[in-house]
Protein backbone atom coordinates (compact mmCIF):
# COMPACT_ATOMS: atom_id res chain seq x y z
CA UNK A 1 0.00 0.00 0.00
CA UNK A 2 2.76 2.41 0.88
CA UNK A 3 4.59 1.46 -2.31
CA UNK A 4 1.54 2.34 -4.39
CA UNK A 5 1.16 5.67 -2.59
CA UNK A 6 4.79 6.51 -3.17
CA UNK A 7 4.48 5.62 -6.82
CA UNK A 8 1.43 7.86 -7.16
CA UNK A 9 3.18 10.79 -5.51
CA UNK A 10 6.20 10.21 -7.72
CA UNK A 11 4.03 10.47 -10.82
CA UNK A 12 2.45 13.66 -9.50
CA UNK A 13 5.85 15.20 -8.85
CA UNK A 14 7.03 14.12 -12.30
CA UNK A 15 4.10 15.79 -14.03
CA UNK A 16 4.52 18.91 -11.89
CA UNK A 17 8.19 19.15 -12.89
CA UNK A 18 7.33 18.49 -16.50
CA UNK A 19 4.68 21.22 -16.57
CA UNK A 20 7.09 23.62 -14.86
CA UNK A 21 9.77 22.87 -17.43
CA UNK A 22 7.30 23.43 -20.24
CA UNK A 23 6.23 26.73 -18.69
CA UNK A 24 9.80 27.91 -18.33
CA UNK A 25 10.52 26.88 -21.90
CA UNK A 26 7.43 28.70 -23.17
CA UNK A 27 8.42 31.81 -21.22
CA UNK A 28 11.92 31.64 -22.61
CA UNK A 29 10.50 31.14 -26.08
CA UNK A 30 8.28 34.20 -25.65
CA UNK A 31 11.26 36.17 -24.42
CA UNK A 32 13.30 35.09 -27.41
CA UNK A 33 10.38 35.76 -29.73
CA UNK A 34 10.14 39.29 -28.39
CA UNK A 35 13.70 39.85 -29.59
CA UNK A 36 14.16 37.69 -32.69
CA UNK A 37 17.36 38.06 -34.71
CA UNK A 38 17.33 40.94 -37.16
CA UNK A 39 16.62 39.56 -40.61
CA UNK A 40 17.68 41.03 -43.94
CA UNK A 41 18.43 40.27 -47.57
CA UNK A 42 21.48 39.83 -49.76
CA UNK A 43 21.63 42.43 -52.49
CA UNK A 44 23.86 42.93 -55.52
CA UNK A 45 24.22 46.08 -57.58
CA UNK A 46 21.75 45.80 -60.47
CA UNK A 47 22.84 46.66 -64.02
CA UNK A 48 20.41 47.18 -66.90
CA UNK A 49 22.00 46.68 -70.32
CA UNK A 50 20.16 48.63 -73.02
CA UNK A 51 20.53 49.15 -76.75
CA UNK A 52 21.45 52.54 -78.24
CA UNK A 53 20.25 51.71 -81.76
CA UNK A 54 16.94 50.25 -82.94
CA UNK A 55 16.96 46.98 -84.82
CA UNK A 56 16.07 43.32 -84.85
CA UNK A 57 17.88 40.91 -82.52
CA UNK A 58 20.20 38.84 -84.70
CA UNK A 59 22.10 36.83 -82.08
CA UNK A 60 21.93 36.32 -78.31
CA UNK A 61 25.25 35.06 -77.01
CA UNK A 62 24.42 34.43 -73.32
CA UNK A 63 21.83 32.70 -71.21
CA UNK A 64 20.27 33.57 -67.89
CA UNK A 65 22.61 32.66 -65.05
CA UNK A 66 25.80 33.03 -67.10
CA UNK A 67 28.67 34.97 -65.60
CA UNK A 68 30.28 37.35 -68.09
CA UNK A 69 33.26 39.68 -68.04
CA UNK A 70 33.40 43.33 -69.01
CA UNK A 71 33.42 43.65 -72.80
CA UNK A 72 31.95 40.22 -73.54
CA UNK A 73 29.41 40.13 -76.37
CA UNK A 74 25.86 39.72 -75.09
CA UNK A 75 23.86 40.20 -78.28
CA UNK A 76 24.12 41.42 -81.88
CA UNK A 77 21.46 43.67 -83.45
CA UNK A 78 20.81 43.71 -87.19
CA UNK A 79 20.68 47.35 -88.39
CA UNK A 80 20.93 47.42 -92.23
CA UNK A 81 20.29 51.19 -92.39
CA UNK A 82 23.47 51.93 -90.42
CA UNK A 83 25.55 49.69 -92.70
CA UNK A 84 24.28 51.58 -95.76
CA UNK A 85 24.98 54.92 -94.10
CA UNK A 86 28.53 53.85 -93.28
CA UNK A 87 29.19 52.87 -96.92
CA UNK A 88 27.89 56.26 -98.08
CA UNK A 89 30.10 58.03 -95.53
CA UNK A 90 33.16 56.09 -96.70
CA UNK A 91 32.50 57.18 -100.30
CA UNK A 92 32.11 60.81 -99.22
CA UNK A 93 35.43 60.68 -97.37
CA UNK A 94 37.24 59.36 -100.45
CA UNK A 95 35.79 62.09 -102.67
CA UNK A 96 36.53 64.87 -100.17
CA UNK A 97 40.09 63.61 -99.60
CA UNK A 98 40.76 63.59 -103.34
CA UNK A 99 39.51 67.18 -103.66
CA UNK A 100 41.68 68.26 -100.75
CA UNK A 101 44.79 66.70 -102.31
CA UNK A 102 43.99 68.40 -105.58
CA UNK A 103 43.66 71.72 -103.77
CA UNK A 104 47.05 71.25 -102.13
CA UNK A 105 48.87 70.16 -105.27
CA UNK A 106 47.13 72.55 -107.65
CA UNK A 107 46.19 71.82 -111.26
CA UNK A 108 47.89 69.01 -113.11
CA UNK A 109 49.91 69.50 -116.31
CA UNK A 110 47.02 68.04 -118.28
CA UNK A 111 44.65 70.62 -116.80
CA UNK A 112 47.14 73.40 -117.58
CA UNK A 113 47.45 72.32 -121.23
CA UNK A 114 43.71 72.01 -121.55
CA UNK A 115 43.09 75.50 -120.17
CA UNK A 116 45.80 76.98 -122.42
CA UNK A 117 44.20 75.32 -125.45
CA UNK A 118 40.82 76.72 -124.43
CA UNK A 119 42.37 80.16 -124.06
CA UNK A 120 44.01 80.03 -127.50
CA UNK A 121 40.74 78.88 -129.07
CA UNK A 122 38.84 81.65 -127.30
CA UNK A 123 41.46 84.20 -128.40
CA UNK A 124 41.20 83.09 -132.03
CA UNK A 125 37.39 83.27 -131.93
CA UNK A 126 37.59 86.70 -130.39
CA UNK A 127 40.00 88.04 -133.05
CA UNK A 128 37.81 86.70 -135.85
CA UNK A 129 34.63 88.11 -134.27
CA UNK A 130 36.35 91.46 -133.68
CA UNK A 131 37.53 91.82 -137.28
CA UNK A 132 34.13 90.78 -138.57
CA UNK A 133 32.43 93.31 -136.32
CA UNK A 134 34.71 96.15 -137.55
CA UNK A 135 33.98 95.39 -141.20
CA UNK A 136 30.26 95.03 -140.63
CA UNK A 137 30.19 98.21 -138.57
CA UNK A 138 31.69 100.30 -141.40
CA UNK A 139 29.26 98.74 -143.84
CA UNK A 140 26.37 99.48 -141.47
CA UNK A 141 27.40 103.13 -141.35
CA UNK A 142 27.03 103.29 -145.15
CA UNK A 143 23.68 101.53 -145.01
CA UNK A 144 25.08 98.73 -147.18
CA UNK A 145 23.76 95.75 -145.09
CA UNK A 146 20.60 94.91 -143.30
CA UNK A 147 20.27 95.86 -139.64
CA UNK A 148 19.56 92.24 -138.68
CA UNK A 149 22.91 91.07 -140.06
CA UNK A 150 24.69 93.80 -138.17
CA UNK A 151 23.04 92.75 -134.88
CA UNK A 152 24.00 89.10 -135.43
CA UNK A 153 27.69 89.89 -135.99
CA UNK A 154 27.74 92.26 -133.02
CA UNK A 155 26.23 89.56 -130.77
CA UNK A 156 28.89 87.05 -131.84
CA UNK A 157 31.58 89.59 -131.09
CA UNK A 158 30.29 90.28 -127.58
CA UNK A 159 29.98 86.53 -126.83
CA UNK A 160 33.51 85.87 -128.01
CA UNK A 161 34.83 88.73 -125.84
CA UNK A 162 33.06 87.33 -122.75
CA UNK A 163 34.35 83.83 -123.43
CA UNK A 164 37.89 85.16 -123.80
CA UNK A 165 37.64 86.94 -120.45
CA UNK A 166 36.47 83.75 -118.70
CA UNK A 167 39.29 81.65 -120.14
CA UNK A 168 41.85 84.35 -119.26
CA UNK A 169 40.65 84.28 -115.63
CA UNK A 170 40.82 80.46 -115.53
CA UNK A 171 44.32 80.48 -116.99
CA UNK A 172 45.50 83.14 -114.54
CA UNK A 173 44.09 81.14 -111.65
CA UNK A 174 45.97 78.01 -112.72
CA UNK A 175 49.21 79.86 -113.41
CA UNK A 176 49.17 81.72 -110.08
CA UNK A 177 48.56 78.57 -107.99
CA UNK A 178 45.72 77.51 -105.64
CA UNK A 179 44.16 80.09 -103.36
CA UNK A 180 44.20 79.55 -99.59
CA UNK A 181 40.43 79.84 -99.45
CA UNK A 182 40.03 76.87 -101.80
CA UNK A 183 42.38 74.76 -99.70
CA UNK A 184 40.47 75.60 -96.52
CA UNK A 185 37.15 74.87 -98.22
CA UNK A 186 38.39 71.48 -99.42
CA UNK A 187 39.81 70.72 -95.97
CA UNK A 188 36.49 71.60 -94.34
CA UNK A 189 34.60 69.28 -96.68
CA UNK A 190 37.04 66.48 -95.88
CA UNK A 191 36.72 66.99 -92.11
CA UNK A 192 32.92 67.01 -92.34
CA UNK A 193 32.97 63.77 -94.33
CA UNK A 194 35.34 62.14 -91.83
CA UNK A 195 33.07 63.18 -88.93
CA UNK A 196 30.06 61.62 -90.66
CA UNK A 197 32.07 58.43 -91.16
CA UNK A 198 33.08 58.27 -87.49
CA UNK A 199 29.45 58.76 -86.48
CA UNK A 200 28.33 55.98 -88.79
CA UNK A 201 31.05 53.64 -87.53
CA UNK A 202 30.16 54.39 -83.92
CA UNK A 203 26.52 53.61 -84.62
CA UNK A 204 27.56 50.43 -86.43
CA UNK A 205 29.64 49.30 -83.45
CA UNK A 206 26.67 49.91 -81.14
CA UNK A 207 24.87 47.05 -82.87
CA UNK A 208 27.08 44.75 -80.80
CA UNK A 209 25.81 44.85 -77.19
CA UNK A 210 28.63 44.22 -74.70
CA UNK A 211 28.74 43.71 -70.96
CA UNK A 212 29.50 47.02 -69.18
CA UNK A 213 31.08 45.22 -66.19
CA UNK A 214 31.78 41.79 -64.70
CA UNK A 215 28.29 40.54 -63.92
CA UNK A 216 25.90 37.62 -63.71
CA UNK A 217 23.02 37.62 -66.20
CA UNK A 218 19.76 37.41 -64.25
CA UNK A 219 17.24 37.94 -67.05
CA UNK A 220 17.13 38.37 -70.82
CA UNK A 221 14.04 40.26 -71.96
CA UNK A 222 14.44 39.78 -75.74
CA UNK A 223 14.65 36.77 -78.04
CA UNK A 224 16.19 36.28 -81.47
CA UNK A 225 14.12 37.96 -84.16
CA UNK A 226 12.38 40.45 -81.86
CA UNK A 227 12.61 44.20 -82.47
CA UNK A 228 14.70 46.10 -79.91
CA UNK A 229 14.00 49.78 -79.23
CA UNK A 230 16.64 52.29 -78.06
CA UNK A 231 16.83 52.52 -74.28
CA UNK A 232 14.85 49.31 -73.69
CA UNK A 233 16.61 46.91 -71.26
CA UNK A 234 17.84 43.82 -73.09
CA UNK A 235 19.55 42.19 -70.11
CA UNK A 236 19.48 42.61 -66.34
CA UNK A 237 22.37 41.46 -64.21
CA UNK A 238 24.13 41.83 -60.89
CA UNK A 239 27.75 42.69 -60.28
CA UNK A 240 29.46 40.06 -58.17
CA UNK A 241 31.94 42.43 -56.55
CA UNK A 242 29.27 44.79 -55.17
CA UNK A 243 27.47 42.50 -52.71
CA UNK A 244 25.88 44.11 -49.67
CA UNK A 245 23.33 43.23 -47.03
CA UNK A 246 20.21 45.25 -46.27
CA UNK A 247 18.35 45.15 -42.95
CA UNK A 248 15.28 47.06 -41.86
CA UNK A 249 15.34 48.50 -38.33
CA UNK A 250 13.02 50.87 -36.42
CA UNK A 251 14.15 54.25 -35.19
CA UNK A 252 14.23 52.96 -31.59
CA UNK A 253 17.39 50.93 -32.28
CA UNK A 254 18.89 52.56 -35.37
CA UNK A 255 20.99 54.93 -33.24
CA UNK A 256 22.66 51.89 -31.66
CA UNK A 257 24.37 51.01 -34.95
CA UNK A 258 27.51 53.17 -35.28
CA UNK A 259 28.97 53.45 -38.76
CA UNK A 260 32.14 51.46 -39.24
CA UNK A 261 31.24 48.94 -36.51
CA UNK A 262 31.80 45.29 -37.34
CA UNK A 263 28.98 42.74 -36.99
CA UNK A 264 28.46 39.09 -37.79
CA UNK A 265 25.63 37.80 -39.93
CA UNK A 266 24.69 34.32 -41.10
CA UNK A 267 22.74 32.99 -44.04
CA UNK A 268 19.39 31.35 -43.35
CA UNK A 269 19.96 27.87 -44.75
CA UNK A 270 23.67 27.49 -45.45
CA UNK A 271 24.65 28.96 -42.04
CA UNK A 272 27.51 30.88 -43.63
CA UNK A 273 29.08 33.38 -41.22
CA UNK A 274 30.14 36.72 -42.66
CA UNK A 275 31.76 39.69 -40.94
CA UNK A 276 30.18 42.92 -42.13
CA UNK A 277 30.63 46.63 -41.52
CA UNK A 278 27.83 49.18 -41.41
CA UNK A 279 28.19 51.46 -44.42
CA UNK A 280 25.01 53.54 -44.68
CA UNK A 281 21.69 54.23 -42.95
CA UNK A 282 18.78 55.31 -45.15
CA UNK A 283 15.21 56.26 -44.23
CA UNK A 284 12.68 54.15 -46.08
CA UNK A 285 10.03 56.13 -47.98
CA UNK A 286 7.29 53.59 -47.33
CA UNK A 287 6.46 50.18 -45.92
CA UNK A 288 6.70 48.62 -49.37
CA UNK A 289 10.47 49.19 -49.28
CA UNK A 290 10.98 47.20 -46.04
CA UNK A 291 13.75 44.64 -46.44
CA UNK A 292 13.14 42.37 -43.42
CA UNK A 293 10.26 39.95 -43.43
CA UNK A 294 9.15 40.77 -39.85
CA UNK A 295 10.74 44.08 -38.84
CA UNK A 296 10.62 44.90 -35.13
CA UNK A 297 8.70 48.10 -35.70
CA UNK A 298 5.94 49.64 -33.64
CA UNK A 299 3.14 51.76 -35.01
CA UNK A 300 4.31 55.27 -35.70
CA UNK A 301 8.00 54.42 -35.85
CA UNK A 302 10.03 55.33 -38.91
CA UNK A 303 11.73 52.41 -40.62
CA UNK A 304 15.36 52.69 -41.69
CA UNK A 305 17.44 50.54 -43.95
CA UNK A 306 20.88 49.52 -42.74
CA UNK A 307 23.35 48.73 -45.50
CA UNK A 308 26.28 46.50 -44.52
CA UNK A 309 29.31 45.71 -46.66
CA UNK A 310 31.51 42.61 -46.23
CA UNK A 311 34.53 43.32 -44.05
CA UNK A 312 36.62 41.04 -46.27
CA UNK A 313 36.51 39.94 -49.90
CA UNK A 314 33.92 37.25 -50.61
CA UNK A 315 33.86 34.47 -53.17
CA UNK A 316 31.31 35.18 -55.92
CA UNK A 317 29.37 31.94 -55.46
CA UNK A 318 29.00 31.97 -51.67
CA UNK A 319 25.79 34.02 -51.60
CA UNK A 320 23.08 34.76 -54.12
CA UNK A 321 20.84 37.71 -54.73
CA UNK A 322 17.84 38.02 -52.36
CA UNK A 323 18.98 35.32 -49.90
CA UNK A 324 17.84 35.72 -46.26
CA UNK A 325 20.43 36.56 -43.63
CA UNK A 326 20.20 37.07 -39.86
CA UNK A 327 22.04 39.24 -37.34
CA UNK A 328 21.73 37.67 -33.92
CA UNK A 329 23.72 40.26 -31.96
CA UNK A 330 21.65 43.21 -33.14
CA UNK A 331 20.86 45.88 -30.47
CA UNK A 332 17.44 45.70 -28.83
CA UNK A 333 14.86 48.45 -28.89
CA UNK A 334 14.79 50.97 -26.05
CA UNK A 335 12.30 50.12 -23.32
CA UNK A 336 12.06 46.43 -24.18
CA UNK A 337 13.28 44.08 -21.45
Amino acid sequence: MNAKRLTRWGLVLFFICAFAAIGFAARAHRADSAHPPLSGKVRFETIHVVSKVPGRIETIAVREGDRVLKGDVLAVIDVPEIAARMEAAEGAVKAASAKYRMALEGASEYDRKQVRSQYEAARSQYDYAKNSYRRIASMNDGRLIAQQEYERVKSNYLAARANLGATEARLADIESGVRVEKIEMAEGDMLRAEGALREARSAYEERVVRAPADMRIESATMKTGELAAPGFPLFTGHTADAVHFRFTAPESIVHSFPRGEKYEIRTAFTDLRVDVVLDEILALPGYAAVTSMYPRKKAGETAYELIFRPAYAMEPETVYHNMRVFMENAPRAIGIR
